[in-house]
């Protein structure tokens, strides 16, 4: 597979996998909200955006199946300093990100609540987006790395 499939595909797998699993929760404990747009930033409503990352997750992992026999591969040995900045960042991100669909499913009222009270911006639901966006993208980087080094 070319370079930039293998990790692009593993990411777009993963990531609509995490958007699947996080509008599926909603579905189980607030079924009522699932009509509403995911994010006022993205005006899409949460069951549309639930299907669609559903349907990217399952092309993405038919097609790493289909040519390469896998779905994910690794490699072993030790970092490099980018590769721990990009996975430290990764799952720092993700954290957040979990803690703060979590947040939103218990009360989604403080969505558009600031942050923290140190700071007027990002809101809650900008930075869950922002936290999304920053693990996808470290994701994808460490996939870069990992097909090009072996």
């Amino acid at each position: 597979m070319r370079t930039m499939f293998r990790p692009a595909a593993e990411t777009a797998m993963v990531a609509g996998l995490l958007g699947w699993v996080y509008v599926a929760l909603i579905a189980v404990l607030r079924p009522g909200v699932l009509s509403e747009p995911i994010t006022a930033v993205l005006p899409l409503r949460r069951d549309t955006f639930g299907a669609l990352c559903l349907a990217l997750s399952f092309g993405c992992a038919f097609a790493l199946r289909a040519r390469t026999g896998t779905f994910w591969t690794r490699r072993a040995g030790r970092p490099d300093a980018v590769e721990a900045g990009l996975a430290a960042v990764g799952g720092y991100s993700f954290l957040v990100w979990v803690y703060l669909c979590l947040d939103n499913l218990s009360h989604p009222q403080t969505t558009g609540y600031r942050l923290t009270h140190f700071f007027e911006h990002p809101s809650e639901g900008t930075t869950a987006v922002l936290c999304f966006l920053l693990l996808s993208g470290c994701l994808f980087g460490l996939r870069v790395r990992k097909a090009r080094h072996g």
